[in-house]
């Protein structure tokens, strides 16, 4: 998961980033809030670790503003020595969990790995074979089976839609799809997410005639959600089938 990080103190901030990344995430380190806040303007993140006193301003301000520009972002406040009326405001103020500092490892990345499933973060688990209903992706061919048809995929796009799969019915950011498909490359352009999307709409028959729907979350990311299928008829059933394939 991609992980922002504000604390002032770099050598605390230097042991919590190197947790973090043995943990398997991605973290990015801001020394001060106000740098955050000017990086939430084009980049997302999973989840903002902050210190109580961020440099510039308290934990119990930045939230708000956080989340303010990406909108349900979990929040974890780091204080050095944890008093009562200091926990009450941060947890008033929006933070889901508060940690001292220093901080014990295991510790802090089972309490991350909580509040990311309590916040219906997933991401996929490292296995050769998936399935998801009527699909079932195999990983080491980058194919997709489903209803009777088989699939190739390219690597970058078999990793977005096992991405997609794995959080179905949930939005997947921009910052989450970068992370697992190109590898935190934020050069990426957005043209070039719409056009895999695109691809795997039409390889997939992400459609609604078929039970899923893929939607574009501007200035976020993707969603793809499953949808009831029509239970009329064979022939109401054939003849959207029918249109959908005179589309292609």
């Amino acid at each position: 998961m991609r992980i922002a990080l504000v604390e002032p103190d770099a050598r605390q901030a230097e042991i919590i980033e190197r947790l973090l990344i043995a943990g398997g995430h991605a973290c990015r380190y801001f020394p001060h809030g106000a740098p955050l806040v000017e990086a939430l303007e084009e980049d997302a993140f999973d989840l903002l670790i902050a210190a109580y006193w961020c440099g510039d301003l308290g934990g119990d301000e930045l939230i708000p503003r956080a989340r303010r520009l990406l909108p349900g972002l979990p929040a974890i406040v780091l204080m050095a020595s944890p008093h009562e009326s200091e926990i009450v405001a941060s947890l008033q103020a929006g933070a889901d969990d508060c940690i001292a500092k220093p901080v014990r490892g295991p510790e802090m990345l089972a309490r991350i790995d909580a509040l990311l499933r309590r916040a219906g973060v997933r991401r996929p688990r490292n296995r050769a074979h998936y399935g998801f209903g009527d699909y079932q992706f195999d990983s080491a061919r980058y194919a997709v089976t489903f209803r009777g048809h088989s699939v190739t995929l390219t690597p970058k796009e078999f990793r977005f839609a096992l991405l997609l799969f794995t959080n179905a019915s949930r939005p997947v950011s921009r910052a989450r799809i970068l992370e697992t498909v190109w590898n935190l490359n934020r050069d990426v352009r957005s043209r070039t997410l719409d056009t895999h999307a695109s691809r795997l709409r039409s390889k997939l028959q992400l459609g609604p005639e078929y039970g899923w729907r893929l939607t574009t979350l501007y200035g976020y990311g993707y969603q793809l959600e499953r949808l009831p299928i029509n239970t009329g008829d064979d022939t109401d059933i054939a003849d959207a089938n029918v249109r959908s394939a005179e589309k292609l």
